[in-house]
């Protein structure tokens, strides 16, 4: 029966998700653009209008209350009007923040003027304009500055004269007789022609008229602010003062500045249309549509600005907005099949980066807690919390199998977990090679050092846990100073007998690197006797407990012989039968018949010399003098 995969389960769902999505918002965008299009336009169009005029009316704000800070700080008297450093550092540092002013000026009552003007290359002039004598021109001084950050650069001085006259510009005249702020609008300003927007305050000083403060902001800049409001393609806002003057125009016509509708030219159909709705509608506040031979209709709206009753009209065709709606309901099955496309990309992508190679990666680590390879398990972090808390507890896991591993031999918790051992009682007759070594002087190490033994006893057993490991024995229990291992069980290895006398030489060689445990077992340092032979080998104990072990006259021999050892002053006893097994090429010396309780015949037992181990007394461990070929090293006694 055919299963399909998660990653393709996904991908299916996710298409059909995708289909079903795509083809309902067909369904509503068709629908909304056939019944609604012009109440969809209109209502950007008044988005876009109000947007204008927010920021517009924020721009005049601005302006509103630069004055109102310049005026405060003269009428107060905490900058007097004629301190020249002062109030060049108080208009230079307005006129940095506010990007959007031209102009701050005061002009005096006997006709004087200072002033700070952002050029239109991005310099910064001071002006200074002196008293003068009827129909003689009046000093002038022009400071330049370059702006650097956080400061700014002298570059020029020009003094020459002037004939601009403060108090008859109508921002002074104006400002003068008003004790509320006065919005103008003028063309020439103290540096010549630029047409701007002047608001100007009346300042007194203690009672006293001291003059009157300008902040100005040029209508170019004004209409570069209207361009930097990001209106849509192909509209266009204006704003008009209460005569219907155009002071400022998001896109003039052929980069000329237009003061009136009239002004434009005959080709600027954007221009026409809001013309032809302002002349035809008297009212201030109004949004209709205004039918266009060039553009189709064009929504106009108008709506007043905070400022002297001047107006924000903006024009905007409704192709500006309905052309792409049209266009994309034209398009949308191309659209659909690029986004399945993609959608199937991505499906395939994010099931193979979620789903599949988390759960591949999962499966093969519980395949390696299968096999008990327990080192490969790793903990992968994943995006998914439930794969995510699925490898943690998977990492959980193998560390408790791990240390669930110290506890019985590795060889055997392997088949375990695999499943090829059933747990439960029973054993086989199997051919082994039995082991035992335990430490000389325990008993009386113990007595002297009490739990202070415990690092020689670990030590001891870790020496020969690794050589029994390294020798691919199985470590079947460990019996007070002493410890038991088999070979040939539970795999099958046919030098195995070789194998226990290999790590049985490395046992010795290791331990005599190390420190005695005490003065009288310098020479001895193990004790270790070695059979071979039939033995029952399995599962034995309860039906609640077992234990993987060999039981049988072979390993009771096995483990007499360590007596032997003792007896006849040598490290390593090994029987006959593990003789027979190492085959006519082993090196053992020969010890004699030996006595072994619980058994009626003397026992043949032999031994294992090893050159690299040399005792205090001159021997080499075992209690007799050998010398030259008597011996050989561990390494060549049982080839591999």
């Amino acid at each position: 029966m055919y299963r399909p995969k998660l990653a393709q389960v996904v991908v299916v769902l996710l298409l059909l998700t995708v289909f079903s999505t795509a083809a309902m918002i067909h369904l509503i965008w068709h629908r909304a653009a056939g019944e609604n299009i012009d109440e969809i336009v209109a209502s950007l169009d008044a988005q876009t209008t109000g947007s204008v005029r927010n920021d517009l009316s924020s721009t005049l704000s601005l302006v509103s209350s630069t004055a109102e800070i310049v005026r405060s700080i003269f009428f107060q008297g905490a900058i007097n009007a004629d301190d020249e450093v002062k109030r060049e550092f108080l208009f230079l540092s307005l006129l940095r923040e506010q990007p959007a002013i031209a102009w701050i000026g005061f002009g005096f009552p006997d006709g004087r003027f200072f002033g700070s003007h952002a050029t239109s290359d991005g310099q910064i002039e001071m002006v200074e304009i002196g008293a003068a004598a009827p129909g003689e021109p009046r000093p002038l001084r022009r400071d330049l500055y370059r702006p650097i950050p956080g400061d700014i650069f002298f570059q020029q001085r020009i003094k020459a004269g002037s004939v601009y006259v403060a108090l008859g510009a109508p921002w002074y005249r104006l400002g003068k007789e008003s004790e509320r702020p006065v919005w103008t609008v003028t063309n020439v300003v103290p540096n010549g022609f630029e047409p701007s927007i002047v608001l100007s305050k009346r300042v007194e000083t203690f009672g006293k008229f001291t003059g009157v403060v300008m902040v100005a902001v040029s209508l170019r800049r004004l209409s570069q602010a209207l361009q930097a409001l990001n209106s849509p393609a192909g509209s266009k806002a204006f704003v008009l003062d209460e005569q219907g003057r155009v002071l400022a125009t998001s896109q003039p016509s052929d980069g000329v500045m237009a003061a009136h509708f009239s002004d434009f030219p005959a080709s600027d159909a954007v221009a026409a249309a809001a013309s032809a709705a302002v002349t035809t509608i008297r009212s201030d506040v109004f949004r209709v549509v205004t039918p266009s031979a060039a553009l189709g209709p064009v929504f106009v709206s108008s709506s007043r600005l905070p400022f002297e009753n001047w107006r924000l009209v903006t024009a905007t065709p409704r192709s500006t907005f309905a052309s792409g709606i049209d266009e994309n309901i034209r398009r949308i099955a191309v659209v659909v099949l690029a986004i399945a496309a993609l959608a199937a990309a991505t499906a395939v992508l994010f099931a193979n980066l979620l789903f599949a190679r988390p759960l591949a990666r999962l499966a093969a680590q519980l395949q390696g807690v299968e096999r008990f390879s327990l080192a490969s398990v790793r903990y992968h972090p994943t995006f998914l919390a439930e794969l995510n808390d699925f490898s943690r507890a998977l990492k959980r896991m193998s560390v408790g199998l791990s240390a669930f591993a110290r506890y019985m031999p590795l060889d055997v918790v392997r088949p375990l977990v695999e499943g090829s051992i059933e747990p439960k009682p029973g054993g086989e007759l199997c051919d082994l090679t039995v082991m035992f070594a335990d430490l000389p002087g325990f008993t009386a190490l113990t007595e002297r050092l009490g739990p202070g033994v415990e690092p020689y006893l670990t030590r001891f057993l870790t020496i020969a846990v690794a050589a029994v490991h390294a020798e691919g024995g199985t470590v079947d229990k460990f019996i007070g100073d002493a410890i038991m291992a088999i070979w040939n069980a539970p795999g099958r290895q046919p030098d195995h007998a070789a194998r226990a006398c290999r790590a049985a030489v490395a046992i010795r060689a290791a331990m005599h690197k190390e420190q005695p445990v005490s003065a009288e077992n310098d020479a001895v340092r193990v004790r270790i006797g070695i059979n071979s032979g039939m033995a029952l080998i399995g599962n034995f104990g309860s039906a609640e407990r077992l234990s993987y072990t060999a039981i049988g006259d072979t390993v009771n021999l096995a483990s007499r012989l360590v007596g032997v050892a003792k007896e006849r002053g040598v490290e390593i006893a090994l029987s006959d039968a593990t003789l027979l097994e190492l085959g006519p090429k082993s090196r053992t010396r020969p010890l004699g018949l030996a006595a072994v309780r619980g058994r009626a015949a003397p026992v043949s037992v032999h031994t294992i010399d090893g050159s690299e181990v040399v005792s205090r007394g001159g021997s080499y461990g075992n209690g007799d003098n050998y010398s030259g070929d008597a011996c050989m090293h561990a390494a060549q006694a049982f080839s591999r």
